[in-house]
């Protein structure tokens, strides 16, 4: 068993996210989202022991603790890093820094190239609920008045209720909203905004 997981990704000059997150073996979760993330800042929440053991069988099935990092060394500058780091139950650390630019050296495990190493970070990112506060999904929601042609507007949210809370706020006490799911905001927007506006007049 774990005591905790650590999963940070590095500054580059794209837009790549930055955030640094540790899970401990309690379930406790702890996220600081620094820039191009969904969750700015600090945030604490749990997960269940069903994550838990997912972690645990990910660590095993990836054998995490006799990685090793093998590079050709063409490194692209200024490409973003990932670094994981796993302290296991009786106090050994392991630390792999898994630079996004660099592409495989000469490897004897197959299960080890630095392919399986991202799909690794990602699946850590996924099963710890990081996912989503580093990019939450968003969807677009078609809301129009009824009973005024004129007012209308289109709004990128994690959900509906979230979205009629961005209407203006002339309008949030009307009940003549005719709401449209229209699907997944297929953009690279990290946060909700109004993507068409129509009739500020109430």
């Amino acid at each position: 068993m774990f005591k905790e997981i650590s999963i940070s990704r590095t500054s580059c000059k794209g837009s790549s996210p930055v955030y640094q997150s540790t899970i401990h073996s309690d379930g406790k979760v702890f996220w600081n989202g620094e820039k191009n993330v969904s969750f700015l800042g600090a945030h604490v929440y749990t997960i269940s022991s069903q994550r838990l053991k997912k972690l645990e069988d990910l660590l095993l099935s990836f054998d995490y603790k006799n990685f090793i990092y093998h590079s050709s060394r063409e490194i692209i500058p200024d490409s973003p890093t990932c670094v994981t780091r796993v302290v296991f139950k009786h106090g050994e650390t392991k630390t792999v820094v898994h630079d996004m630019g660099d592409v495989d050296g000469v490897i004897e495990n197959k299960n080890h190239t630095l392919k399986q190493l991202g799909k690794f970070e990602r699946d850590i990112e996924q099963i710890a609920g990081l996912k989503n506060l580093i990019k939450q999904p968003l969807y677009l929601y078609h809301f129009k008045n009824k009973h005024a042609e004129n007012q209308e507007y289109v709004i990128s949210s994690p959900s509906q209720e979230e979205a009629f809370q961005m209407m203006d706020a002339s309008h949030l006490q009307c009940k003549n909203w005719q709401i449209e799911k229209l699907g997944r905001d297929s953009t690279d927007k990290l946060l909700p905004y109004i993507v068409m506006r129509k009739g500020d007049e109430s």
